[in-house]
């Protein structure tokens, strides 16, 4: 990973407070994701936020103040639909056959680079992805993937275990209506590392065995004003996030908000050329934020200690 980056640490979704209760019931009880964090505040000062363990380190976040979005037919179509998280799982067949049981409307499997892919409609008409990748892909990222799904090394905070037969969220797709473009603002502007350009595709390491992949297909959208305006983003965890927002701004990278300090951290959004929304965030070590006000702030997360690990690890290695 380039030197500011750790990895992909948040799949942030935006919804509107309306539907906020039965995104929840959908993600936690239908489609059995370990409920994290689910938060309502009744005087709508704070935002409501239900989070989701997405596997290894990372977190989905249905941030629930989520307005002016352009939710479309786009976004039910996985050939057009802007962004889609995509899960690593096992068994593919049985778990779209075990979803339709249930009444979810399934679309696919289908091929897919070095595998196999379905997607699934959520309550919002927007759809996810579910991956199952061959073992013969030369892609490192998968092979370690499989490697820790076939020892069972499978990281958990402490919460409910994914549901059987899925592993992680393994990739994040964007679609560019100038993939060039595109995929030079990403290799060079946000410096994030390219592995290179495949059926079609750029693909991006956003570490940690996670993948961007840029897509042909897409629309080009002004930036919101408020990254609660888009339909999702990704989170990168990130070393310095002061350092990198200096670098970005020095670069010409258009800031969607320019900083949120946290109780944990600094986190700020950037957009693409086309509207896409990222953000990243550094995470404070507990000797540092909690030290001043122990009793008040929130416990340093499981997720973001083994997500430093791993990253010191790689770079030693």
């Amino acid at each position: 990973m380039a030197s500011h980056y750790i990895s992909l640490g948040w799949y942030v979704r935006f919804v509107p407070p309306e539907m906020a209760d039965v995104m929840d019931s959908f993600y936690a009880d239908v489609i059995g994701l370990p409920r994290l964090w689910h938060s309502r505040i009744a005087d709508g000062k704070v935002e409501d936020k239900d989070l989701y363990w997405a596997g290894e380190t990372l977190v989905e976040n249905h941030n629930c103040g989520g307005r002016d979005a352009d939710i479309g037919p786009r976004e039910s179509d996985p050939a057009t639909a802007r962004q889609v998280q995509f899960y690593r799982v096992s068994e593919l067949d049985a778990i779209v056959a075990g979803l339709r049981a249930k009444g979810v409307t399934v679309l696919g499997p289908q091929s897919c680079l070095h595998g196999r892919e379905a997607f699934v409609l959520d309550p919002m008409n927007m759809v996810f992805g579910l991956r199952q990748i061959d073992f013969a892909s030369p892609f490192l990222q998968d092979q370690e993937a499989a490697r820790r799904r076939r020892r069972g090394e499978a990281f958990n905070p402490g919460c409910k275990a994914m549901p059987a037969g899925w592993q992680e969220l393994g990739w994040v797709r964007i679609r560019a209506a100038d993939l060039g473009s595109l995929t030079a603002f990403y290799a060079d502007s946000l410096g994030l590392p390219l592995i290179g350009q495949f059926g079609g595709m750029a693909l991006f390491d956003l570490g940690d065995n996670t993948i961007l992949e840029l897509a042909p297909g897409g629309v080009v959208r002004p930036p919101p004003a408020l990254q609660m305006s888009s339909v999702a983003a990704i989170i990168m965890r990130v070393g310095d996030a002061l350092g990198l927002r200096a670098s970005l701004k020095s670069a010409g990278v258009h800031f969607v908000h320019d900083l949120i300090p946290t109780p944990k951290g600094n986190l700020c959004y950037v957009a693409d050329p086309e509207g896409n929304v990222m953000g990243f965030s550094d995470r404070f070590h507990p000797r540092v934020y909690l030290s001043p006000r122990p009793t008040e702030l929130p416990p340093f997360s499981l997720e973001d200690a083994e997500a430093q690990r791993r990253w010191v690890e790689s770079r030693s290695g």
